[in-house]
């Protein structure tokens, strides 16, 4: 039996996980015989039939119009990036470039006039295929043909209210960036490694939550240096079949950018003995001493 396809899964797991009251719907005191919204109350939203919302669902309709669109948007209270993957699966690209599997000696150059800033390029299934010396040496896994998502659900990771959150958003961004018409053997067996590697990667994958990382926080934990606390920054590369260049900044003037500078001494030595380069301090310890009691702040 055929696949509802991609837009129907979407709607029926978003229609899954809302409730009438956050849609203005008021509460009933029947008992409700399905989870989320029914079926009529997001046609009724929508302001489309309930025949066509069950044919969406269905998969028996699979491009309704940008007007249909808008009114399934508001029904079910899609955020912008959830708007903008909907249009993805009722719209499919006509044609999509070929994945590039090299990266541009432009965009290397790019990369190598920014050595403080840890960097590198990811493909449509966010393994990465370039990475600088500076981002090898925040992260053991930052390394050519890993896999950002696996890296996440390696057993190895705690399991801890940190990984919680940025598991979510890992699931939700491998969702954003891949063809969601796309079910070659490539993403087949990327999401196969995952369902082996942690039960919970199917149930976030069920969800249909899509979301780029925009600026989100990225903390590691260094022998040398201790903790570092940045964010992570994308930018899509046009006409590379999916590539994206990934940065972790630091806030500026922070312990944490101090603590970058340290790890480009260690991946550039030649700077440890150049006396016209300013070495930083030693990093102190990440843990703030608690204050006794009367002490005041200096002024």
């Amino acid at each position: 039996m055929d696949r509802p396809g991609p837009l129907a899964e979407f709607l029926r797991a978003r229609r899954g996980r809302l409730t009438p009251e956050e849609v203005g719907l008021p509460p009933s005191s029947a008992r409700r015989r399905v989870d989320g919204l029914r079926r009529e109350e997001v046609a009724l939203i929508a302001g489309i039939s309930s025949d066509y919302y069950l044919k969406l669902e269905q998969g028996r309709e699979r491009h309704p119009s940008s007007a249909v669109l808008s009114g399934l948007a508001r029904a079910l209270a899609l955020d912008a990036d959830a708007v903008a993957h909907l249009h993805r699966l009722a719209h499919p690209a006509l044609a999509t470039a070929a994945a590039a599997s090299t990266v541009s000696p432009s965009l290397v150059g790019l990369i190598a006039s920014m050595p403080s800033i840890p960097a590198h390029v990811v493909d449509r299934y966010l393994t990465i295929i370039y990475v600088n010396r500076l981002a090898e040496l925040l992260s053991p896994g930052f390394r050519i043909g890993n896999n950002l998502v696996e890296l996440m659900f390696h057993p190895s990771v705690p399991r801890d209210a940190y990984w919680r959150m940025t598991a979510r958003r890992a699931v939700a961004y491998l969702r954003s960036s891949v063809d969601p018409h796309d079910d070659g053997p490539e993403i087949t067996a990327l999401l196969e490694r995952l369902n082996d590697l942690d039960a919970e990667f199917a149930v976030l994958w069920a969800r249909h939550e899509t979301r780029g990382p925009a600026g989100h926080p990225s903390t590691f934990s260094h022998p040398a240096v201790g903790l570092v606390e940045l964010r992570y920054q994308t930018f899509d590369l046009p006409g590379t079949g999916g590539q994206s260049l990934g940065m972790y900044i630091p806030a500026p003037g922070g312990p944490s950018a101090e603590k970058l500078q340290l790890l480009s001494l260690l991946a550039d030595p030649g700077l440890l003995a150049d006396p016209s380069v300013v070495q930083p301090s030693a990093p102190q310890s990440d843990r703030v001493a608690p204050r006794k009691s009367g002490d005041t702040p200096a002024s």
